[in-house]
């Protein structure tokens, strides 16, 4: 059971280094209207332009997942809970998105639904690390 939790620790940091890095360039792109929708999609909603988007992509989604990767590095106790939340925040992200601007079809549908299920399986398998700390040897 240990060599379990150990592969998954790793599976955790992996996905975690992943969506901080895919989070820190998207969000990048948004400040920079790199791959931005076109601003007409914000009609309606309380964002004006891409700012608050780019910056909540990079600084919440990509923080919390860096920090989550360095806490389970270094073996913290909050590691774990740091990664749920990782996992939570972008699904997060994802549901706002598409209450904002939809779904539209195509690459954008596919991305959020990769990203929900991404936080999904980060906060999934941060629990089972959990209970596999739990059992006994």
């Amino acid at each position: 059971m240990k060599r379990l939790g150990k592969v998954a620790s790793v599976v955790l940091i992996v996905l975690n280094v992943f969506l901080a890095l895919t989070a820190f360039a998207g969000g990048i792109g948004l400040l920079a209207g790199l791959n931005a929708p076109g601003v007409e999609e914000l009609q309606g909603s309380p964002f004006t332009n891409y700012t608050i988007p780019g910056l909540s992509l990079f600084v919440l989604v990509g923080g919390s997942a860096l920090l989550a990767a360095v806490l389970l590095i270094r073996k913290s106790r909050f590691a774990l809970l740091f990664s749920i939340g990782a996992g939570i925040i972008i699904m997060f992200f994802e549901f706002v998105e598409v209450l904002v601007i939809g779904s539209p079809p195509g690459a954008a549908l596919v991305l959020q639904l990769f990203y929900f299920g991404l936080g999904t399986a980060i906060a999934v398998v941060s629990i089972g690390v959990g209970f596999i700390d739990l059992l006994p040897v």
